[in-house]
């Protein structure tokens, strides 16, 4: 049976040999920017550039950048990499990434697509619409400026089983800079059963977003080292099943008449380790799938404060039963999304419990000394097969 783990790795050394490059070929897991640049000039991958360039791919902005890199995706829609070399481009279209391709660029703040007057489609990174089989995508090193024109930057969808690539169809997603969408900043998802599944989000920033910043209702994700500021509903919806998340931030998320919690936990059997929420008007972190552990977490001056009752106004709210919790919460001086449209000074209290909760272990510390508008530790009980200690 073919190791198709290696395929990406054997078709980069292949593709050096034969354009006779003397570059060395990065180990599986994905290339860097100076890596894909090199393999580029040798004609060993496609590249796209602007006029003059000597790109084989030239950027044409009438009609948007995205027909050149589609284009240099098209000379093999089994297996290509495509490197866009530095500068900020202008696109009216999706770039649609079809099985095992990758869009590289040469960092997230050095290669730009941004997106202009007469944008048509759903996103600005895309799967091929429709039935969608697509697999194991790559998008590394490369930032997605919206302009308030598209609803996503990213989104992936898996909604029949994949073609070449499977079970688990996962994407990776390397060093992206999405901001600015009407919608959510990266979809994840499809109508296929767990849609892109084993996807991988790794030292992500989405910003300024009129949905989500991470909208995953794909199952078996990783989420590492991500970041996201200033998403109008909320920062990392986790709406797959057995998603992991480690030492990712949020703040700022919200809108003076929506609360945008922090960390939403809304299908069985996440795991959230090492995160932080802070100054978001809503929760820090609400559990809502069973099954799911949250350790090592800090809310700090999470809600919307004094015109709240408390149910969005919570370091940490627990609307599920079997769930594991430890960690910190607490409202600082100063604390708080004031400076997100007016929104209230910040967290009520340290932990809400929603009615009828049961099987549920809390370990948390909020300490002394807090700050208006904080009221009390705790609010809600849970049944009496559980554990519950907020010290402070």
């Amino acid at each position: 049976m073919q190791d198709k783990r290696s395929d990406r790795r054997q078709l980069l050394r292949a593709a050096a040999v034969t354009a006779g490059a003397a570059v060395a070929v990065p180990a599986l897991g994905g290339i860097t920017p100076a890596q894909a640049a090199a393999l580029a000039s040798t004609g060993a991958i496609p590249w796209v550039g602007k006029a003059g360039s000597g790109a084989p791919y030239i950027a044409d902005e009438t009609v948007g950048a995205q027909v050149a890199i589609n284009a240099a995706l098209s000379t093999d829609t089994t297996q290509t990499a495509v490197y866009v070399a530095p500068g900020t481009y202008l696109v009216k279209g999706p770039v649609v990434l079809n099985d095992k391709q990758a869009l590289i660029g040469a960092g997230p703040l050095t290669t730009l697509l941004k997106a202009t007057s007469g944008f048509s489609g759903a996103a600005m990174v895309t799967t091929p619409a429709g039935a969608s089989t697509a697999s194991r995508q790559c998008v590394t090193d490369i930032g997605l400026e919206a302009a308030g024109l598209v609803a996503n930057g990213i989104n992936f969808q898996t909604n029949a089983d994949p073609a070449q690539y499977g079970p688990d169809p996962g994407p990776w997603l390397t060093r992206v800079f999405v901001s600015r969408t009407t919608g959510d900043g990266i979809y994840l998802g499809g109508t296929n059963p767990g849609g892109v599944r084993e996807f991988k989000l790794t030292d992500c920033r989405v910003e300024n977003t009129g949905g989500w910043g991470y909208n995953l209702q794909s199952s078996d994700g990783f989420v590492s080292g991500c970041s996201c500021q200033g998403s109008d509903a909320g920062g990392y919806l986790l709406g797959g099943g057995n998603i992991k998340a480690w030492g990712s931030k949020v703040y700022g998320t919200g809108t003076s008449t929506t609360a945008g919690p922090g960390f939403r936990l809304a299908s069985s059997r996440a795991t959230v380790v090492g995160c932080e929420a802070q100054d978001l008007a809503g929760n820090g972190f609400e559990i809502l799938g069973a099954n799911c552990t949250v350790s090592g977490c800090t809310a700090d001056s999470t809600g919307v404060g004094s015109t709240d009752t408390g149910s969005n106004s919570a370091g940490f709210y627990v609307g599920a039963s079997a769930v594991s919790v430890e960690g910190g919460a607490f409202q600082r001086s100063g604390g708080g999304a004031k400076w997100i449209e007016s929104v209230g000074p910040g967290m009520r209290y340290a932990l809400v419990l929603a009615g009828g909760v049961d099987y549920v272990s809390v370990r948390l510390v909020s300490g002394s000394g807090r700050q208006v508008p904080f009221v009390g530790l705790i609010s809600g009980t849970a049944g009496t097969h559980s554990s519950i200690s907020v010290l402070g």
